[in-house]
């Protein structure tokens, strides 16, 4: 009876940890796909971690399903690229998907130097051959430790890179191993709406240019909806946003570019790339799926791109998410202003103490 009483309290904790019942029952279908019934033994026999006070006010700090909306893409009409400079930040720690990654990337309209990162001078090699003839710009690869995922070689490795660009890419090859199944055409979802044909980036583009829109990203893929939450990152990043004078509490909304994968202007970016991180702020790799300094950054994006005066969009392939209500149609460049109200929700309180 001991062990079911300690048990139940474990599972409670992890719960609430998880921020939710539905998010802890993501977690644990991931962690049963993934290692089986001894893998939810484990951590009901493992001490739980205190971590921030339970969130507050909203059940999931998330808006529902059908009041969540999106651009559709592509839109009916763009204009032609303006003479903005561009570049891609790519992470290939499975540089035997970049054969996948130049094909997206060739789909940019004009000039796009890349500038990717990997682990070891083997993949590097490989990566290079990869890259050979590209002809829309530059290609740079750079060998780094294995450590902070995408988020530390694109925010340490690639800092001196933003500001020789107005637009940037943020991509990686993801595989997320420990979601099995549930997750194997996540990274194809992302690759489609960020790069799916030169009309889809031409209306990301499009979006870049209005006034104050500073990151777009797509629509979350649908399998998460339900699992998206703060989990174990609260804490940590609103430590990591407090440093750039970013104040959140627990009944903030959460938003985020689930997978860190966006288009984005480098300026929007300015208060986190001058934290300064280094590759030792960031965790030691071991697999972790949640509770990193990478995951709090990748929670922490967009509350840096607004207190930066920017707003952000999302945007959605209609045949790709299975809530056509929500899907905003573009049909002329006015349309994208009349609309942008239900896309973007502002995350930050008018007055919040941010500079």
């Amino acid at each position: 009876m001991k062990k079911i009483l300690r048990a139940t309290g474990r599972a409670k904790a992890l719960v609430e940890q998880q921020g939710g019942l539905l998010t802890a029952i993501g977690s644990a279908t991931r962690i049963l796909c993934n290692e089986g019934w001894p893998g939810i033994r484990k951590r009901l026999s493992s001490p739980v971690q205190p971590v921030a006070a339970p969130l507050a006010g909203h059940a999931w700090n998330r808006p529902a399903d059908e009041d969540d909306f999106a651009f559709e893409l592509p839109f009916a009409h763009t204009s032609p690229r303006d003479g903005r400079r561009a570049c891609a930040i790519v992470h290939a720690f499975y540089p035997e998907l970049c054969p996948d990654v130049r094909r997206y990337l060739e789909n940019v309209p004009g000039q796009l130097d890349v500038y990717i990162s990997t682990t070891s001078e083997e993949k590097r090699d490989e990566i290079l051959k990869v890259f050979s003839g590209y002809a829309k710009g530059s290609i740079e690869v750079r060998v780094f430790e294995n450590r902070g995922r995408d988020i530390a070689p694109k925010l340490v490795g690639f800092r001196d890179v933003y500001a020789r660009y107005d637009i940037a890419l943020s991509l990686h090859t993801k595989k997320s191993p420990h979601a099995g199944a549930a997750l194997e055409n996540w990274r194809e979802y992302l690759y489609e709406h960020l790069l799916g044909s030169p009309e889809i980036v031409a209306s990301i583009f499009d979006l870049l240019a209005r006034d104050r829109v500073g990151m777009v990203f797509p629509q979350h893929f649908f399998f998460l909806r339900n699992i998206l939450g703060w989990g174990a990152n609260f804490a940590t990043c609103r430590a990591l946003l407090a440093r750039m004078n970013i104040a959140i509490d627990e009944n903030v909304m959460l938003e985020c570019p689930s997978g860190s994968m966006f288009w984005c202007r480098t300026d929007a970016l300015t208060k986190l790339l001058d934290l300064d991180l280094q590759f030792k702020d960031f965790d030691d790799e071991a697999g972790q799926i949640d509770g990193t300094l990478a995951h709090a950054i990748e929670r922490a994006f967009l509350y840096v791109v607004e207190a930066g005066g920017y707003r952000w969009a999302k945007v959605a392939l209609r045949e790709r998410y299975p809530l056509p209500d929500t899907l905003i149609p573009i049909g002329s460049p006015e349309d994208v202003e009349l609309e942008m109200h239900r896309v973007y929700r502002p995350l930050l309180a008018p007055g919040s103490p941010h500079t």
